[in-house]
């Protein structure tokens, strides 16, 4: 019983982690680096802040893999298909934060080799710096839709496997939702709306937060209707 609840604060306290780390690498470290001159010109002087960034925003998907392997037991008899989803999508996740990553990296060597060349060798450095920022823009959306995908699927074995107050889970589904539909819609061409992000993120922090707290329910397990 008591492993049982430290697994569940241990997925809260993973929860948080992964919020914290997403929030100061995407909205703390590497806004500035694309501020005014811009990216190419500014990102050489800043390496060790864009270095720090990608790796702080790569914790979020490791987070998120660890706690599907570390609850895997638990999730499995909540429902096996589920549980493998998770573990799938936490993987897919990592792998395209991995890229997403490596091409901010890309584009910071563009940055350091266009601070070294002569002004008059600039265009060249300007056309690849333009074809890798597109590519990592595009990929970061793909990025953000399988994290929430990852979240999705979390909240559904939540919902399943014995949380305390069931409704954050539920409500953690919907926001969720909510929000890859955003995701899905600005990759079709829409303006992306960041106040149709804000209620996963709040859910995101009110149940890691309870679970933070409270842990997997005493003497609760697995839902077994669920458990397929």
């Amino acid at each position: 019983m008591k492993s049982e609840q430290g697994l569940g604060r241990l997925v809260g306290l993973s929860m948080l982690l992964t919020m914290a780390t997403s929030v100061v690498g995407y909205f703390v470290l590497l806004p500035p680096v694309f501020e005014a001159p811009g990216f190419l010109a500014a990102a050489a002087g800043m390496a060790a802040r864009v270095r720090t960034g990608a790796l702080v925003v790569l914790l979020a998907p490791l987070l998120s893999l660890a706690i599907a392997l570390a609850c895997w037991p638990r999730f499995r008899r909540a429902g096996e298909r589920t549980a493998l989803a998770l573990l799938a999508m936490a993987v897919v996740a990592l792998a395209v934060a991995v890229v997403e990553q490596g091409l901010l990296l890309a584009m910071l060597s563009l940055s350091q080799a266009a601070a070294a060349a002569t002004p008059a060798a600039g265009a060249p450095f300007q056309a690849a710096y333009a074809a890798a920022g597109g590519a990592r823009y595009a990929v970061h959306y793909l990025a953000l839709f399988f994290s929430g995908a990852t979240s999705l699927t979390l909240y559904v074995l939540l919902y399943r496997s014995g949380m305390p107050a069931r409704l954050l889970p539920a409500i953690g589904v919907a926001a969720v939702v909510l929000q890859l539909a955003n995701i899905a819609l600005h990759l079709l061409g829409h303006p992306f709306q960041l106040a149709l992000v804000a209620p996963a993120a709040i859910c995101h922090l009110a149940t890691g937060t309870w679970l933070l707290v409270r842990g997997f329910r005493r003497g609760a397990g697995p839902m077994a209707a669920h458990a397929y």
